[in-house]
């Protein structure tokens, strides 16, 4: 069985990053949209944002590998929410591009990752609840 508590937490991490990109793309449609386009620093922000995405699924097929072969389960539940800590701060950053003017591709650059590294990193069984 899931370890409730880790499914609980995995929840609130994916209800926050929805919530703030429903937010940003109501605003957005609503005509509340700052004008930074051409700008060099959400140029920069993009370029940031595509190292951050790798370097989030990078960390998750690591931890992956890392949880697989560790013994204590105290462990397995400490490296899988470090993991879903790096797609959710990649979520909220392509989510805070857009919500400052940028195009949409950044957000959906950022939940994709999300999403990714959710699916590499489940929620672990809970080996107590196993007998």
């Amino acid at each position: 069985m899931p370890s409730k508590q880790l499914f609980v937490m995995r929840i609130a991490l994916v209800s926050g990053v929805a919530m703030f990109a429903a937010l940003a793309t109501y605003q957005r449609t609503q005509g509340m949209r700052p004008d930074l386009s051409g700008s060099a620093m959400l140029d920069t922000m993009r370029y940031v944002l595509w190292g951050l995405a790798l370097a989030a699924v990078f960390a998750a097929i690591f931890l992956k590998g890392r949880i697989e072969g560790a013994a204590a389960p105290g462990a397995h539940r400490t490296m899988t929410f470090i993991g879903w800590s790096f797609g959710e701060g990649v979520a909220l950053f392509g989510t805070v591009q857009y919500f400052i003017g940028a195009p949409i591709a950044t957000m959906a650059l950022g939940l994709l990752t999300f999403a990714v590294v959710l699916i590499l990193l489940p929620v672990p069984r809970d080996p107590q609840q196993l007998g």
